[in-house]
């Protein structure tokens, strides 16, 4: 049997709001609340397919609320219904998002078209992006391969394995070396966002030394370091033993330095620091940069995939912008946290924490030395 489509009624007056829920109630599963901020509560609790919405009510405007609906999920579809529109408040609404616009008193027929052809729309979206994420999953399997065969045998020339060479063949060969990383790490989290969002990962156990999963990160991008003349100095523990997801733990740092490291010009700085803090159960990781930075209002916005700080960024940086994307999401499934403060040319910092038993950690450590 097709699952139905969760539908969230959203009016502060019974009787409209009781009206389209004994409408609706055959065709759809309906949920109706009188408060806004029940509405914004009822978006944690069940995935909402679509929300009709009256424009007028106490303590919140109804566009407010659409906006913040559509912060949370862009793909829900909306209807305002308003016995106190004006075209103006209408223009509002259809500017954030909402499918469409009607007046109380409402036409059943014109209610139950618009709702049908709203939800026709989110299904065609879903489907939309079903088959990206499967197109760009299959497409990175392919890429994948050969650019690792590349990478392999230009290793080998520039390990001057199979003879000398001149300093413009160096040169060269290292270029290619260096973009050919670049796009291995654009096709590895692409894949890796496409596992996450097909539910194909999974969270594993184990023991690991957290300083070494950081100098293992540091080295990756020794190269591009050295390039960009960055100073990158570390301050940690000689060993810090935990147990977790090592290789989820080690790719969310790395987005994040190769993140830094990116937007970091030539001459900069940053700086690691990884410590345990005992009293919250927690391991934390900072990077702490001196590039470009971002105004605050662009933050939120960089975790969303396929996103930079504007155009002129994305001509100037490399990248399709989905470093803070797995970085946020795995962090999320690692239990942890990510915040980032920053601000136009002062520099970023980001604090990653995740969960981190001291003494659990330390006896493992104990037991397998």
């Amino acid at each position: 049997m097709e699952e139905r489509p969760n539908i969230l009624v959203v009016d502060d007056e019974i009787g409209p709001r009781e009206s389209l829920k004994v409408l609706l109630k055959p065709y759809y599963n309906v949920y109706a609340v009188e408060k806004p901020t029940e509405a914004i509560a009822m978006l944690e609790q069940i995935p909402v397919d679509l929300v009709t919405l009256d424009l007028k009510m106490p303590g919140m405007s109804g566009t407010k609320v659409l906006e913040k609906i559509k912060q949370r999920d862009p793909d829900i579809e909306a209807i305002i219904i308003t016995g106190y529109g004006s075209m103006d408040t209408a223009i509002e609404g259809l500017r954030l998002g909402a499918f469409d616009y009607i007046s109380k008193p409402f036409d059943v027929n014109h209610i139950l078209t618009l709702i049908r052809r709203a939800l026709q729309r989110r299904q065609a979206k879903m489907e939309l992006k079903n088959v990206k994420s499967e197109f760009l999953a299959n497409i990175s399997h392919e890429l994948r391969t050969p650019l690792s065969v590349v990478i392999g045998f230009v290793s080998i020339l520039l390990d001057q394995l199979l003879g000398q060479l001149t300093e413009q063949q160096q040169k060269i060969l290292e270029r290619v070396y260096k973009n050919s990383g670049e796009l291995l790490e654009l096709v590895d989290n692409v894949l890796f966002l496409s596992s996450l969002n097909a539910g194909e990962v999974t969270l594993a156990a184990e023991a690991f030394d957290a300083r070494a999963m950081l100098d293992q990160c540091i080295n990756r991008y020794q190269a591009l370091v050295k390039d960009k003349r960055i100073a990158v100095t570390i301050d940690a523990p000689a060993k810090v033993p935990s147990v977790g997801d090592a290789s989820k733990t080690a790719r969310v740092t790395q987005n994040l330095l190769h993140n830094a490291i990116k937007f970091t010009p030539a001459g900069g700085t940053i700086t690691l620091k990884l410590q345990e803090v005992r009293a919250e159960k927690r391991l934390q990781i900072e990077i702490i940069d001196t590039g470009l930075g971002m105004p605050e209002q662009h933050i939120e916005r960089l975790y969303e995939p396929f996103q930079q700080m504007d155009s002129s960024m994305r001509r100037q940086f490399s990248g399709l912008g989905l470093g803070l994307t797995v970085a946020r999401r795995l962090t999320d499934f690692l239990g942890g946290s990510l915040q980032i403060k920053s601000g136009a040319n002062v520099g970023t910092h980001v604090v990653f924490s995740i969960p981190h038993e001291a003494e659990r950690a330390n006896a493992v450590a104990r037991h397998t030395v």
